[in-house]
Formats: structure tokens, C-alpha cells, sequence
């Protein structure tokens, strides 16, 4: 223990040994066990508790101490996560109102250093909502907070703020092409979303509506994108993290791509943006025609891959592949991967990083002709991000399918910073996921040579009691 740490602790014994008065910083997030990772600075958590609870209480000299220490154990933080790996270890989290209680980001932020993490992913957008303050809210998103009398107090900020005094870094983590179900209903917003060759949306081919997933290719889509992320970039967080950068997975026979309607690139936009290719009327007629039909005759089939040859070589084919529905998947992968480049060259003007959350294998061919529904072409996305892919899959006692899904992204973007996203808690099983600590020793074992970030999905699952709380508390 730092000898400056030490005097503090010693300082406050007194006021450490007083009960917990304010209902803002009563709930703990649960210390993890002493893993190795965590840094221990849950040593703290009790002593820090009571000085903030006496701060908010009215008490000066507890307000001081509670400042300081809050520095001390920045400071401490910072100079364990350069000694022990992983050199940033983050955490994904969702805020409610109730975390504007008195207290309750510091409370909460607390517990987040206690465990260890210098970084923080907020949700900012997601389900169709996004956290901007609704009296400054220029996006055509409702607001998260939306409780009468908080309409100018900016969460996603306060946010920042307190993340950054106890040495963290905090991203903004966006849903992208999933705009939300609000979305969906608004009548002038019809056109941009996505559709396949049976005038679906993702509302018909995902049950429970709650994804809807817009044409990336949509000049209306994207302009309303940005306005939400520049005004997510106008709070300064330390980065942007871009989720759901794909189309919809479907379910049973859907959840494969095998002609060209089930393609979501059937709205005006999309089907004009692979059609404005070709330069001449008959061209641009023979791909309408396989658009709206699938077929063409044999002589019509091989002019329109001649016409479209230059795309073919982008694309390294196998000699079995129809070449014109190779074609027609690299039109879907080019709507997401034109949408990432263009919300990641605003970001860079913001002079802040951007990294794409991801499955690994959502970019995989199925048998021979088919690719996975999602479509997630994250191979094809910017060297310059950070990849985050999740990490999820379940090997029993094992670690060997999670390692292989780190593998493919380590040997398909061998010069980008990797950054695995793994799910579960520490010290015990969750939902058949591993504890944190022994995924954690598999990654080191097998990666610490090329991987010094992780990231753990999430706090819901670590303190799912808490998370209840924080979400369902009378403000």
C-alpha cells in the first residue's frame, strides 16, 4: 500500500467506522476477488463510501478528504495499470436517471475503480434513444432522461467528468445502424430503412421489434447519424466505440444469405447506389433486372459481370462462386463499410480515436454460397480503429473457442490495436460463461505477447441487483 494512501486511511478511520446514511452510495458493486488484474484498490471502498456519504450530508472536512482520496486513488490506478496487465482493462455500462441522485455517479464510479478499470464504455445511443440532455437534444432521438425537471442536466457529461477524476478514460458507445424502434414509427423516416427482395424490415425478419436497422446507403439515415454523433463528440469523450455496424441477423433458414432478396440493399438508395455504376441504359437494366427478379439468362448473366469486372477483383473469388451474387454481397458490405468511414473521419476531425464493436465471425461464409445474415464486414473497416470484438462464445470449461475468435481478428488486422470484448463476472460462472479471472488467464497465456487491452461485458451482469436499483429508483 502507497505510504500516502495509508495516512489517508489512517486519517479517516474514525469517520470509516460511521453508518452509511444517503441512499445515493449505500449499494456497493461487489469487490472481485484478488485476481492479479484488479489492482486491489477495494481495500478503499468502505472508508471512501463514508466520507462520501458524509460529504453529501453537509460535512466540509469529509468533502476535502473525500476529494483528495479520490485523486490519491486516480493516481494509484494510473501507476498499477502501467505494472499490471492488461495495461487498460474496461467495463461496458448503461446510466439511468437515477444516477443523478446526489452521489450516485460518484458512488457508481467508485465502485468501477475499486475493481480495477481505467475505462469506461458508456452506452450513449441505443434502442432508440440517446444520452443528450432533452433540452439540448438536436437529433431525432428522444432523450434518456426525460423525467420532468431534468431536462438541461447533461448524464452522459457528468459522466465524462467523473470518469476522467479518477483516472479513467471514458468512450461513448454507439449503436449505429440499428436506429431503434422509434425510429421506425416515424412517418417521414419510412424510406431509409433497410429492406430485402420481399420489401421486409428488420421489424418482420427480427421478432420482438425492438431492432430496426436502417439503409446505410440512406443520405437521409446518415445525415441524421451525424447529428448525433457530433453532438455526442461536442461532450469530449475519450473515443467512440461503433456497435452493430452490420445488418440483422435472422433466425433458422434466415439466419443464412443465399440470393440476392434476402440482401437488405432493396430500398431506393441502395439499389440506385449499385445501379448508378453502370453508365449505359442497358446496363443499368439488366441489374434492375436481377435485383427485382434474381435471374438472368446465361448471355444476359455474363455481360453484366463483365460490365461489373472491376469490382470482381476486389473480391478473390473461388472458382465455384456465382460471381454476380459475390457481387451483390459486396454492395451490402459497401453500404456498412462506406457508413464506418464516414462516422469514423468525423470522429478523427474530433481528433479522438474510434473503434468498431463487432462478432467475429459475422463476416463468415456458410457452405458455399451462403454468408452469415449479419453481413459485418469488420475486415474491411479502417486500420486505424481499435477492434473490439465480442468474444463471446461458450467452450464449457474450455477457453479454446474463445481464443479462436480472438485469433481471426489478431491475424486479419495484424497492425490495428485489438481490444477483446469477454463476458461473465468475476469469481463465479454466468450464464455458462467462465469466471472473468480464468478467461483472462487463457488470454494472457495465449496472447499478452500482442493483446494489452480487455474489455468485460458488463456491469448488468457483474451487479445485476444493482443495475435494478439504478434503473428503477424514485428520483
Amino acid at each position: 500500500m502507497p505510504a500516502s494512501l495509508r495516512r489517508w486511511l489512517s486519517g479517516i478511520a474514525a469517520i470509516a467506522c460511521l453508518p452509511l446514511q444517503s441512499p445515493a452510495v449505500n449499494a456497493q458493486i461487489a469487490p472481485a476477488p484478488s485476481t492479479g488484474y484488479n489492482c486491489d484498490l477495494a481495500l478503499y471502498s468502505v472508508p471512501q463510501a463514508n466520507l462520501l456519504a458524509r460529504s453529501l450530508q453537509g460535512d466540509t472536512v469529509a468533502d476535502q478528504q473525500y476529494r483528495q482520496l479520490v485523486r490519491e486513488l486516480a493516481m494509484e490506478l494510473r501507476n498499477c495499470r502501467q505494472q499490471v496487465w492488461p495495461r487498460k482493462m474496461a467495463i461496458w455500462v448503461r446510466l439511468y436517471s437515477c444516477d443523478l441522485r446526489p452521489g450516485g455517479l460518484d458512488s457508481l464510479f467508485d465502485g468501477l475503480q475499486a475493481l480495477g478499470y481505467n475505462e469506461v464504455f458508456i452506452e450513449t445511443f441505443y434502442d432508440g434513444r440517446v444520452l443528450l440532455p432533452a433540452a439540448d437534444n438536436p437529433t431525432v432521438w428522444p432523450s434518456v432522461v426525460a423525467e420532468p425537471g431534468l431536462e438541461r442536466v447533461d448524464l452522459l457529461a457528468e459522466a465524462i467528468r467523473k470518469g476522467r477524476e479518477r483516472g479513467m478514460s471514458v468512450y461513448a458507445w454507439l449503436f449505429t445502424l440499428n436506429y431503434g424502434y422509434s425510429y421506425s414509427q416515424r412517418s417521414d423516416r419510412q424510406d431509409t430503412l433497410a429492406r430485402n427482395g420481399r420489401s421486409e424490415s428488420s421489424l418482420e425478419i427480427v421478432s420482438g421489434g425492438a431492432q430496426v436497422f436502417v439503409d446505410p446507403f440512406n443520405p437521409v439515415a446518415r445525415q441524421d447519424y451525424q447529428t448525433l454523433l457530433r453532438s455526442v463528440l461536442s461532450r469530449r469523450p475519450d473515443g467512440v466505440l461503433f456497435d452493430y455496424v452490420r445488418y440483422p441477423r435472422g433466425t433458422g433458414a434466415a439466419s443464412v444469405m443465399t440470393k440476392v432478396a434476402d440482401l437488405l440493399i432493396h430500398t431506393t438508395a441502395a439499389r440506385q447506389a449499385w445501379i448508378n455504376q453502370l453508365n449505359t441504359p442497358a446496363g443499368q437494366a439488366l441489374l434492375t433486372e436481377y435485383l427485382d427478379t434474381g435471374r438472368l439468362s446465361p448471355s444476359d448473366r455474363n455481360q453484366l459481370v463483365l460490365l461489373l469486372g472491376d469490382r470482381l477483383k476486389e473480391l478473390n473469388l473461388r472458382q465455384d462462386v456465382d460471381p454476380l451474387w459475390s457481387l451483390a454481397v459486396y454492395h451490402a458490405w459497401r453500404g456498412v463499410v462506406e457508413f464506418v468511414d464516414e462516422a469514423v473521419g468525423t470522429v478523427a476531425q474530433a481528433g479522438l480515436p474510434s473503434g468498431a464493436v463487432f462478432f467475429p465471425f459475422g463476416n463468415a461464409r456458410v457452405g458455399q454460397q451462403g454468408w452469415d445474415s449479419r453481413m459485418q464486414p469488420w475486415d474491411r473497416f479502417p486500420n486505424s480503429m481499435e477492434y473490439h470484438p465480442m468474444s463471446y462464445a461458450l467452450c464449457g470449461d474450455r477457453h479454446d473457442c474463445v481464443m479462436a475468435e480472438v485469433q481471426r481478428v489478431l491475424e486479419a488486422k495484424p497492425n490495428s490495436i485489438v481490444q477483446p470484448a469477454i463476458a461473465g463476472t468475476w469469481g463465479a460462472n454466468f450464464n455458462a460463461h467462465l469466471p472473468l479471472e480464468q478467461r483472462m488467464a487463457a488470454l494472457r497465456s495465449t496472447f499478452g505477447d500482442r493483446i494489452d487491452r480487455v474489455s468485460h461485458f458488463s456491469l448488468a451482469w457483474m451487479d445485476p441487483q444493482g443495475e435494478r436499483q439504478r434503473q428503477r429508483c424514485r428520483l
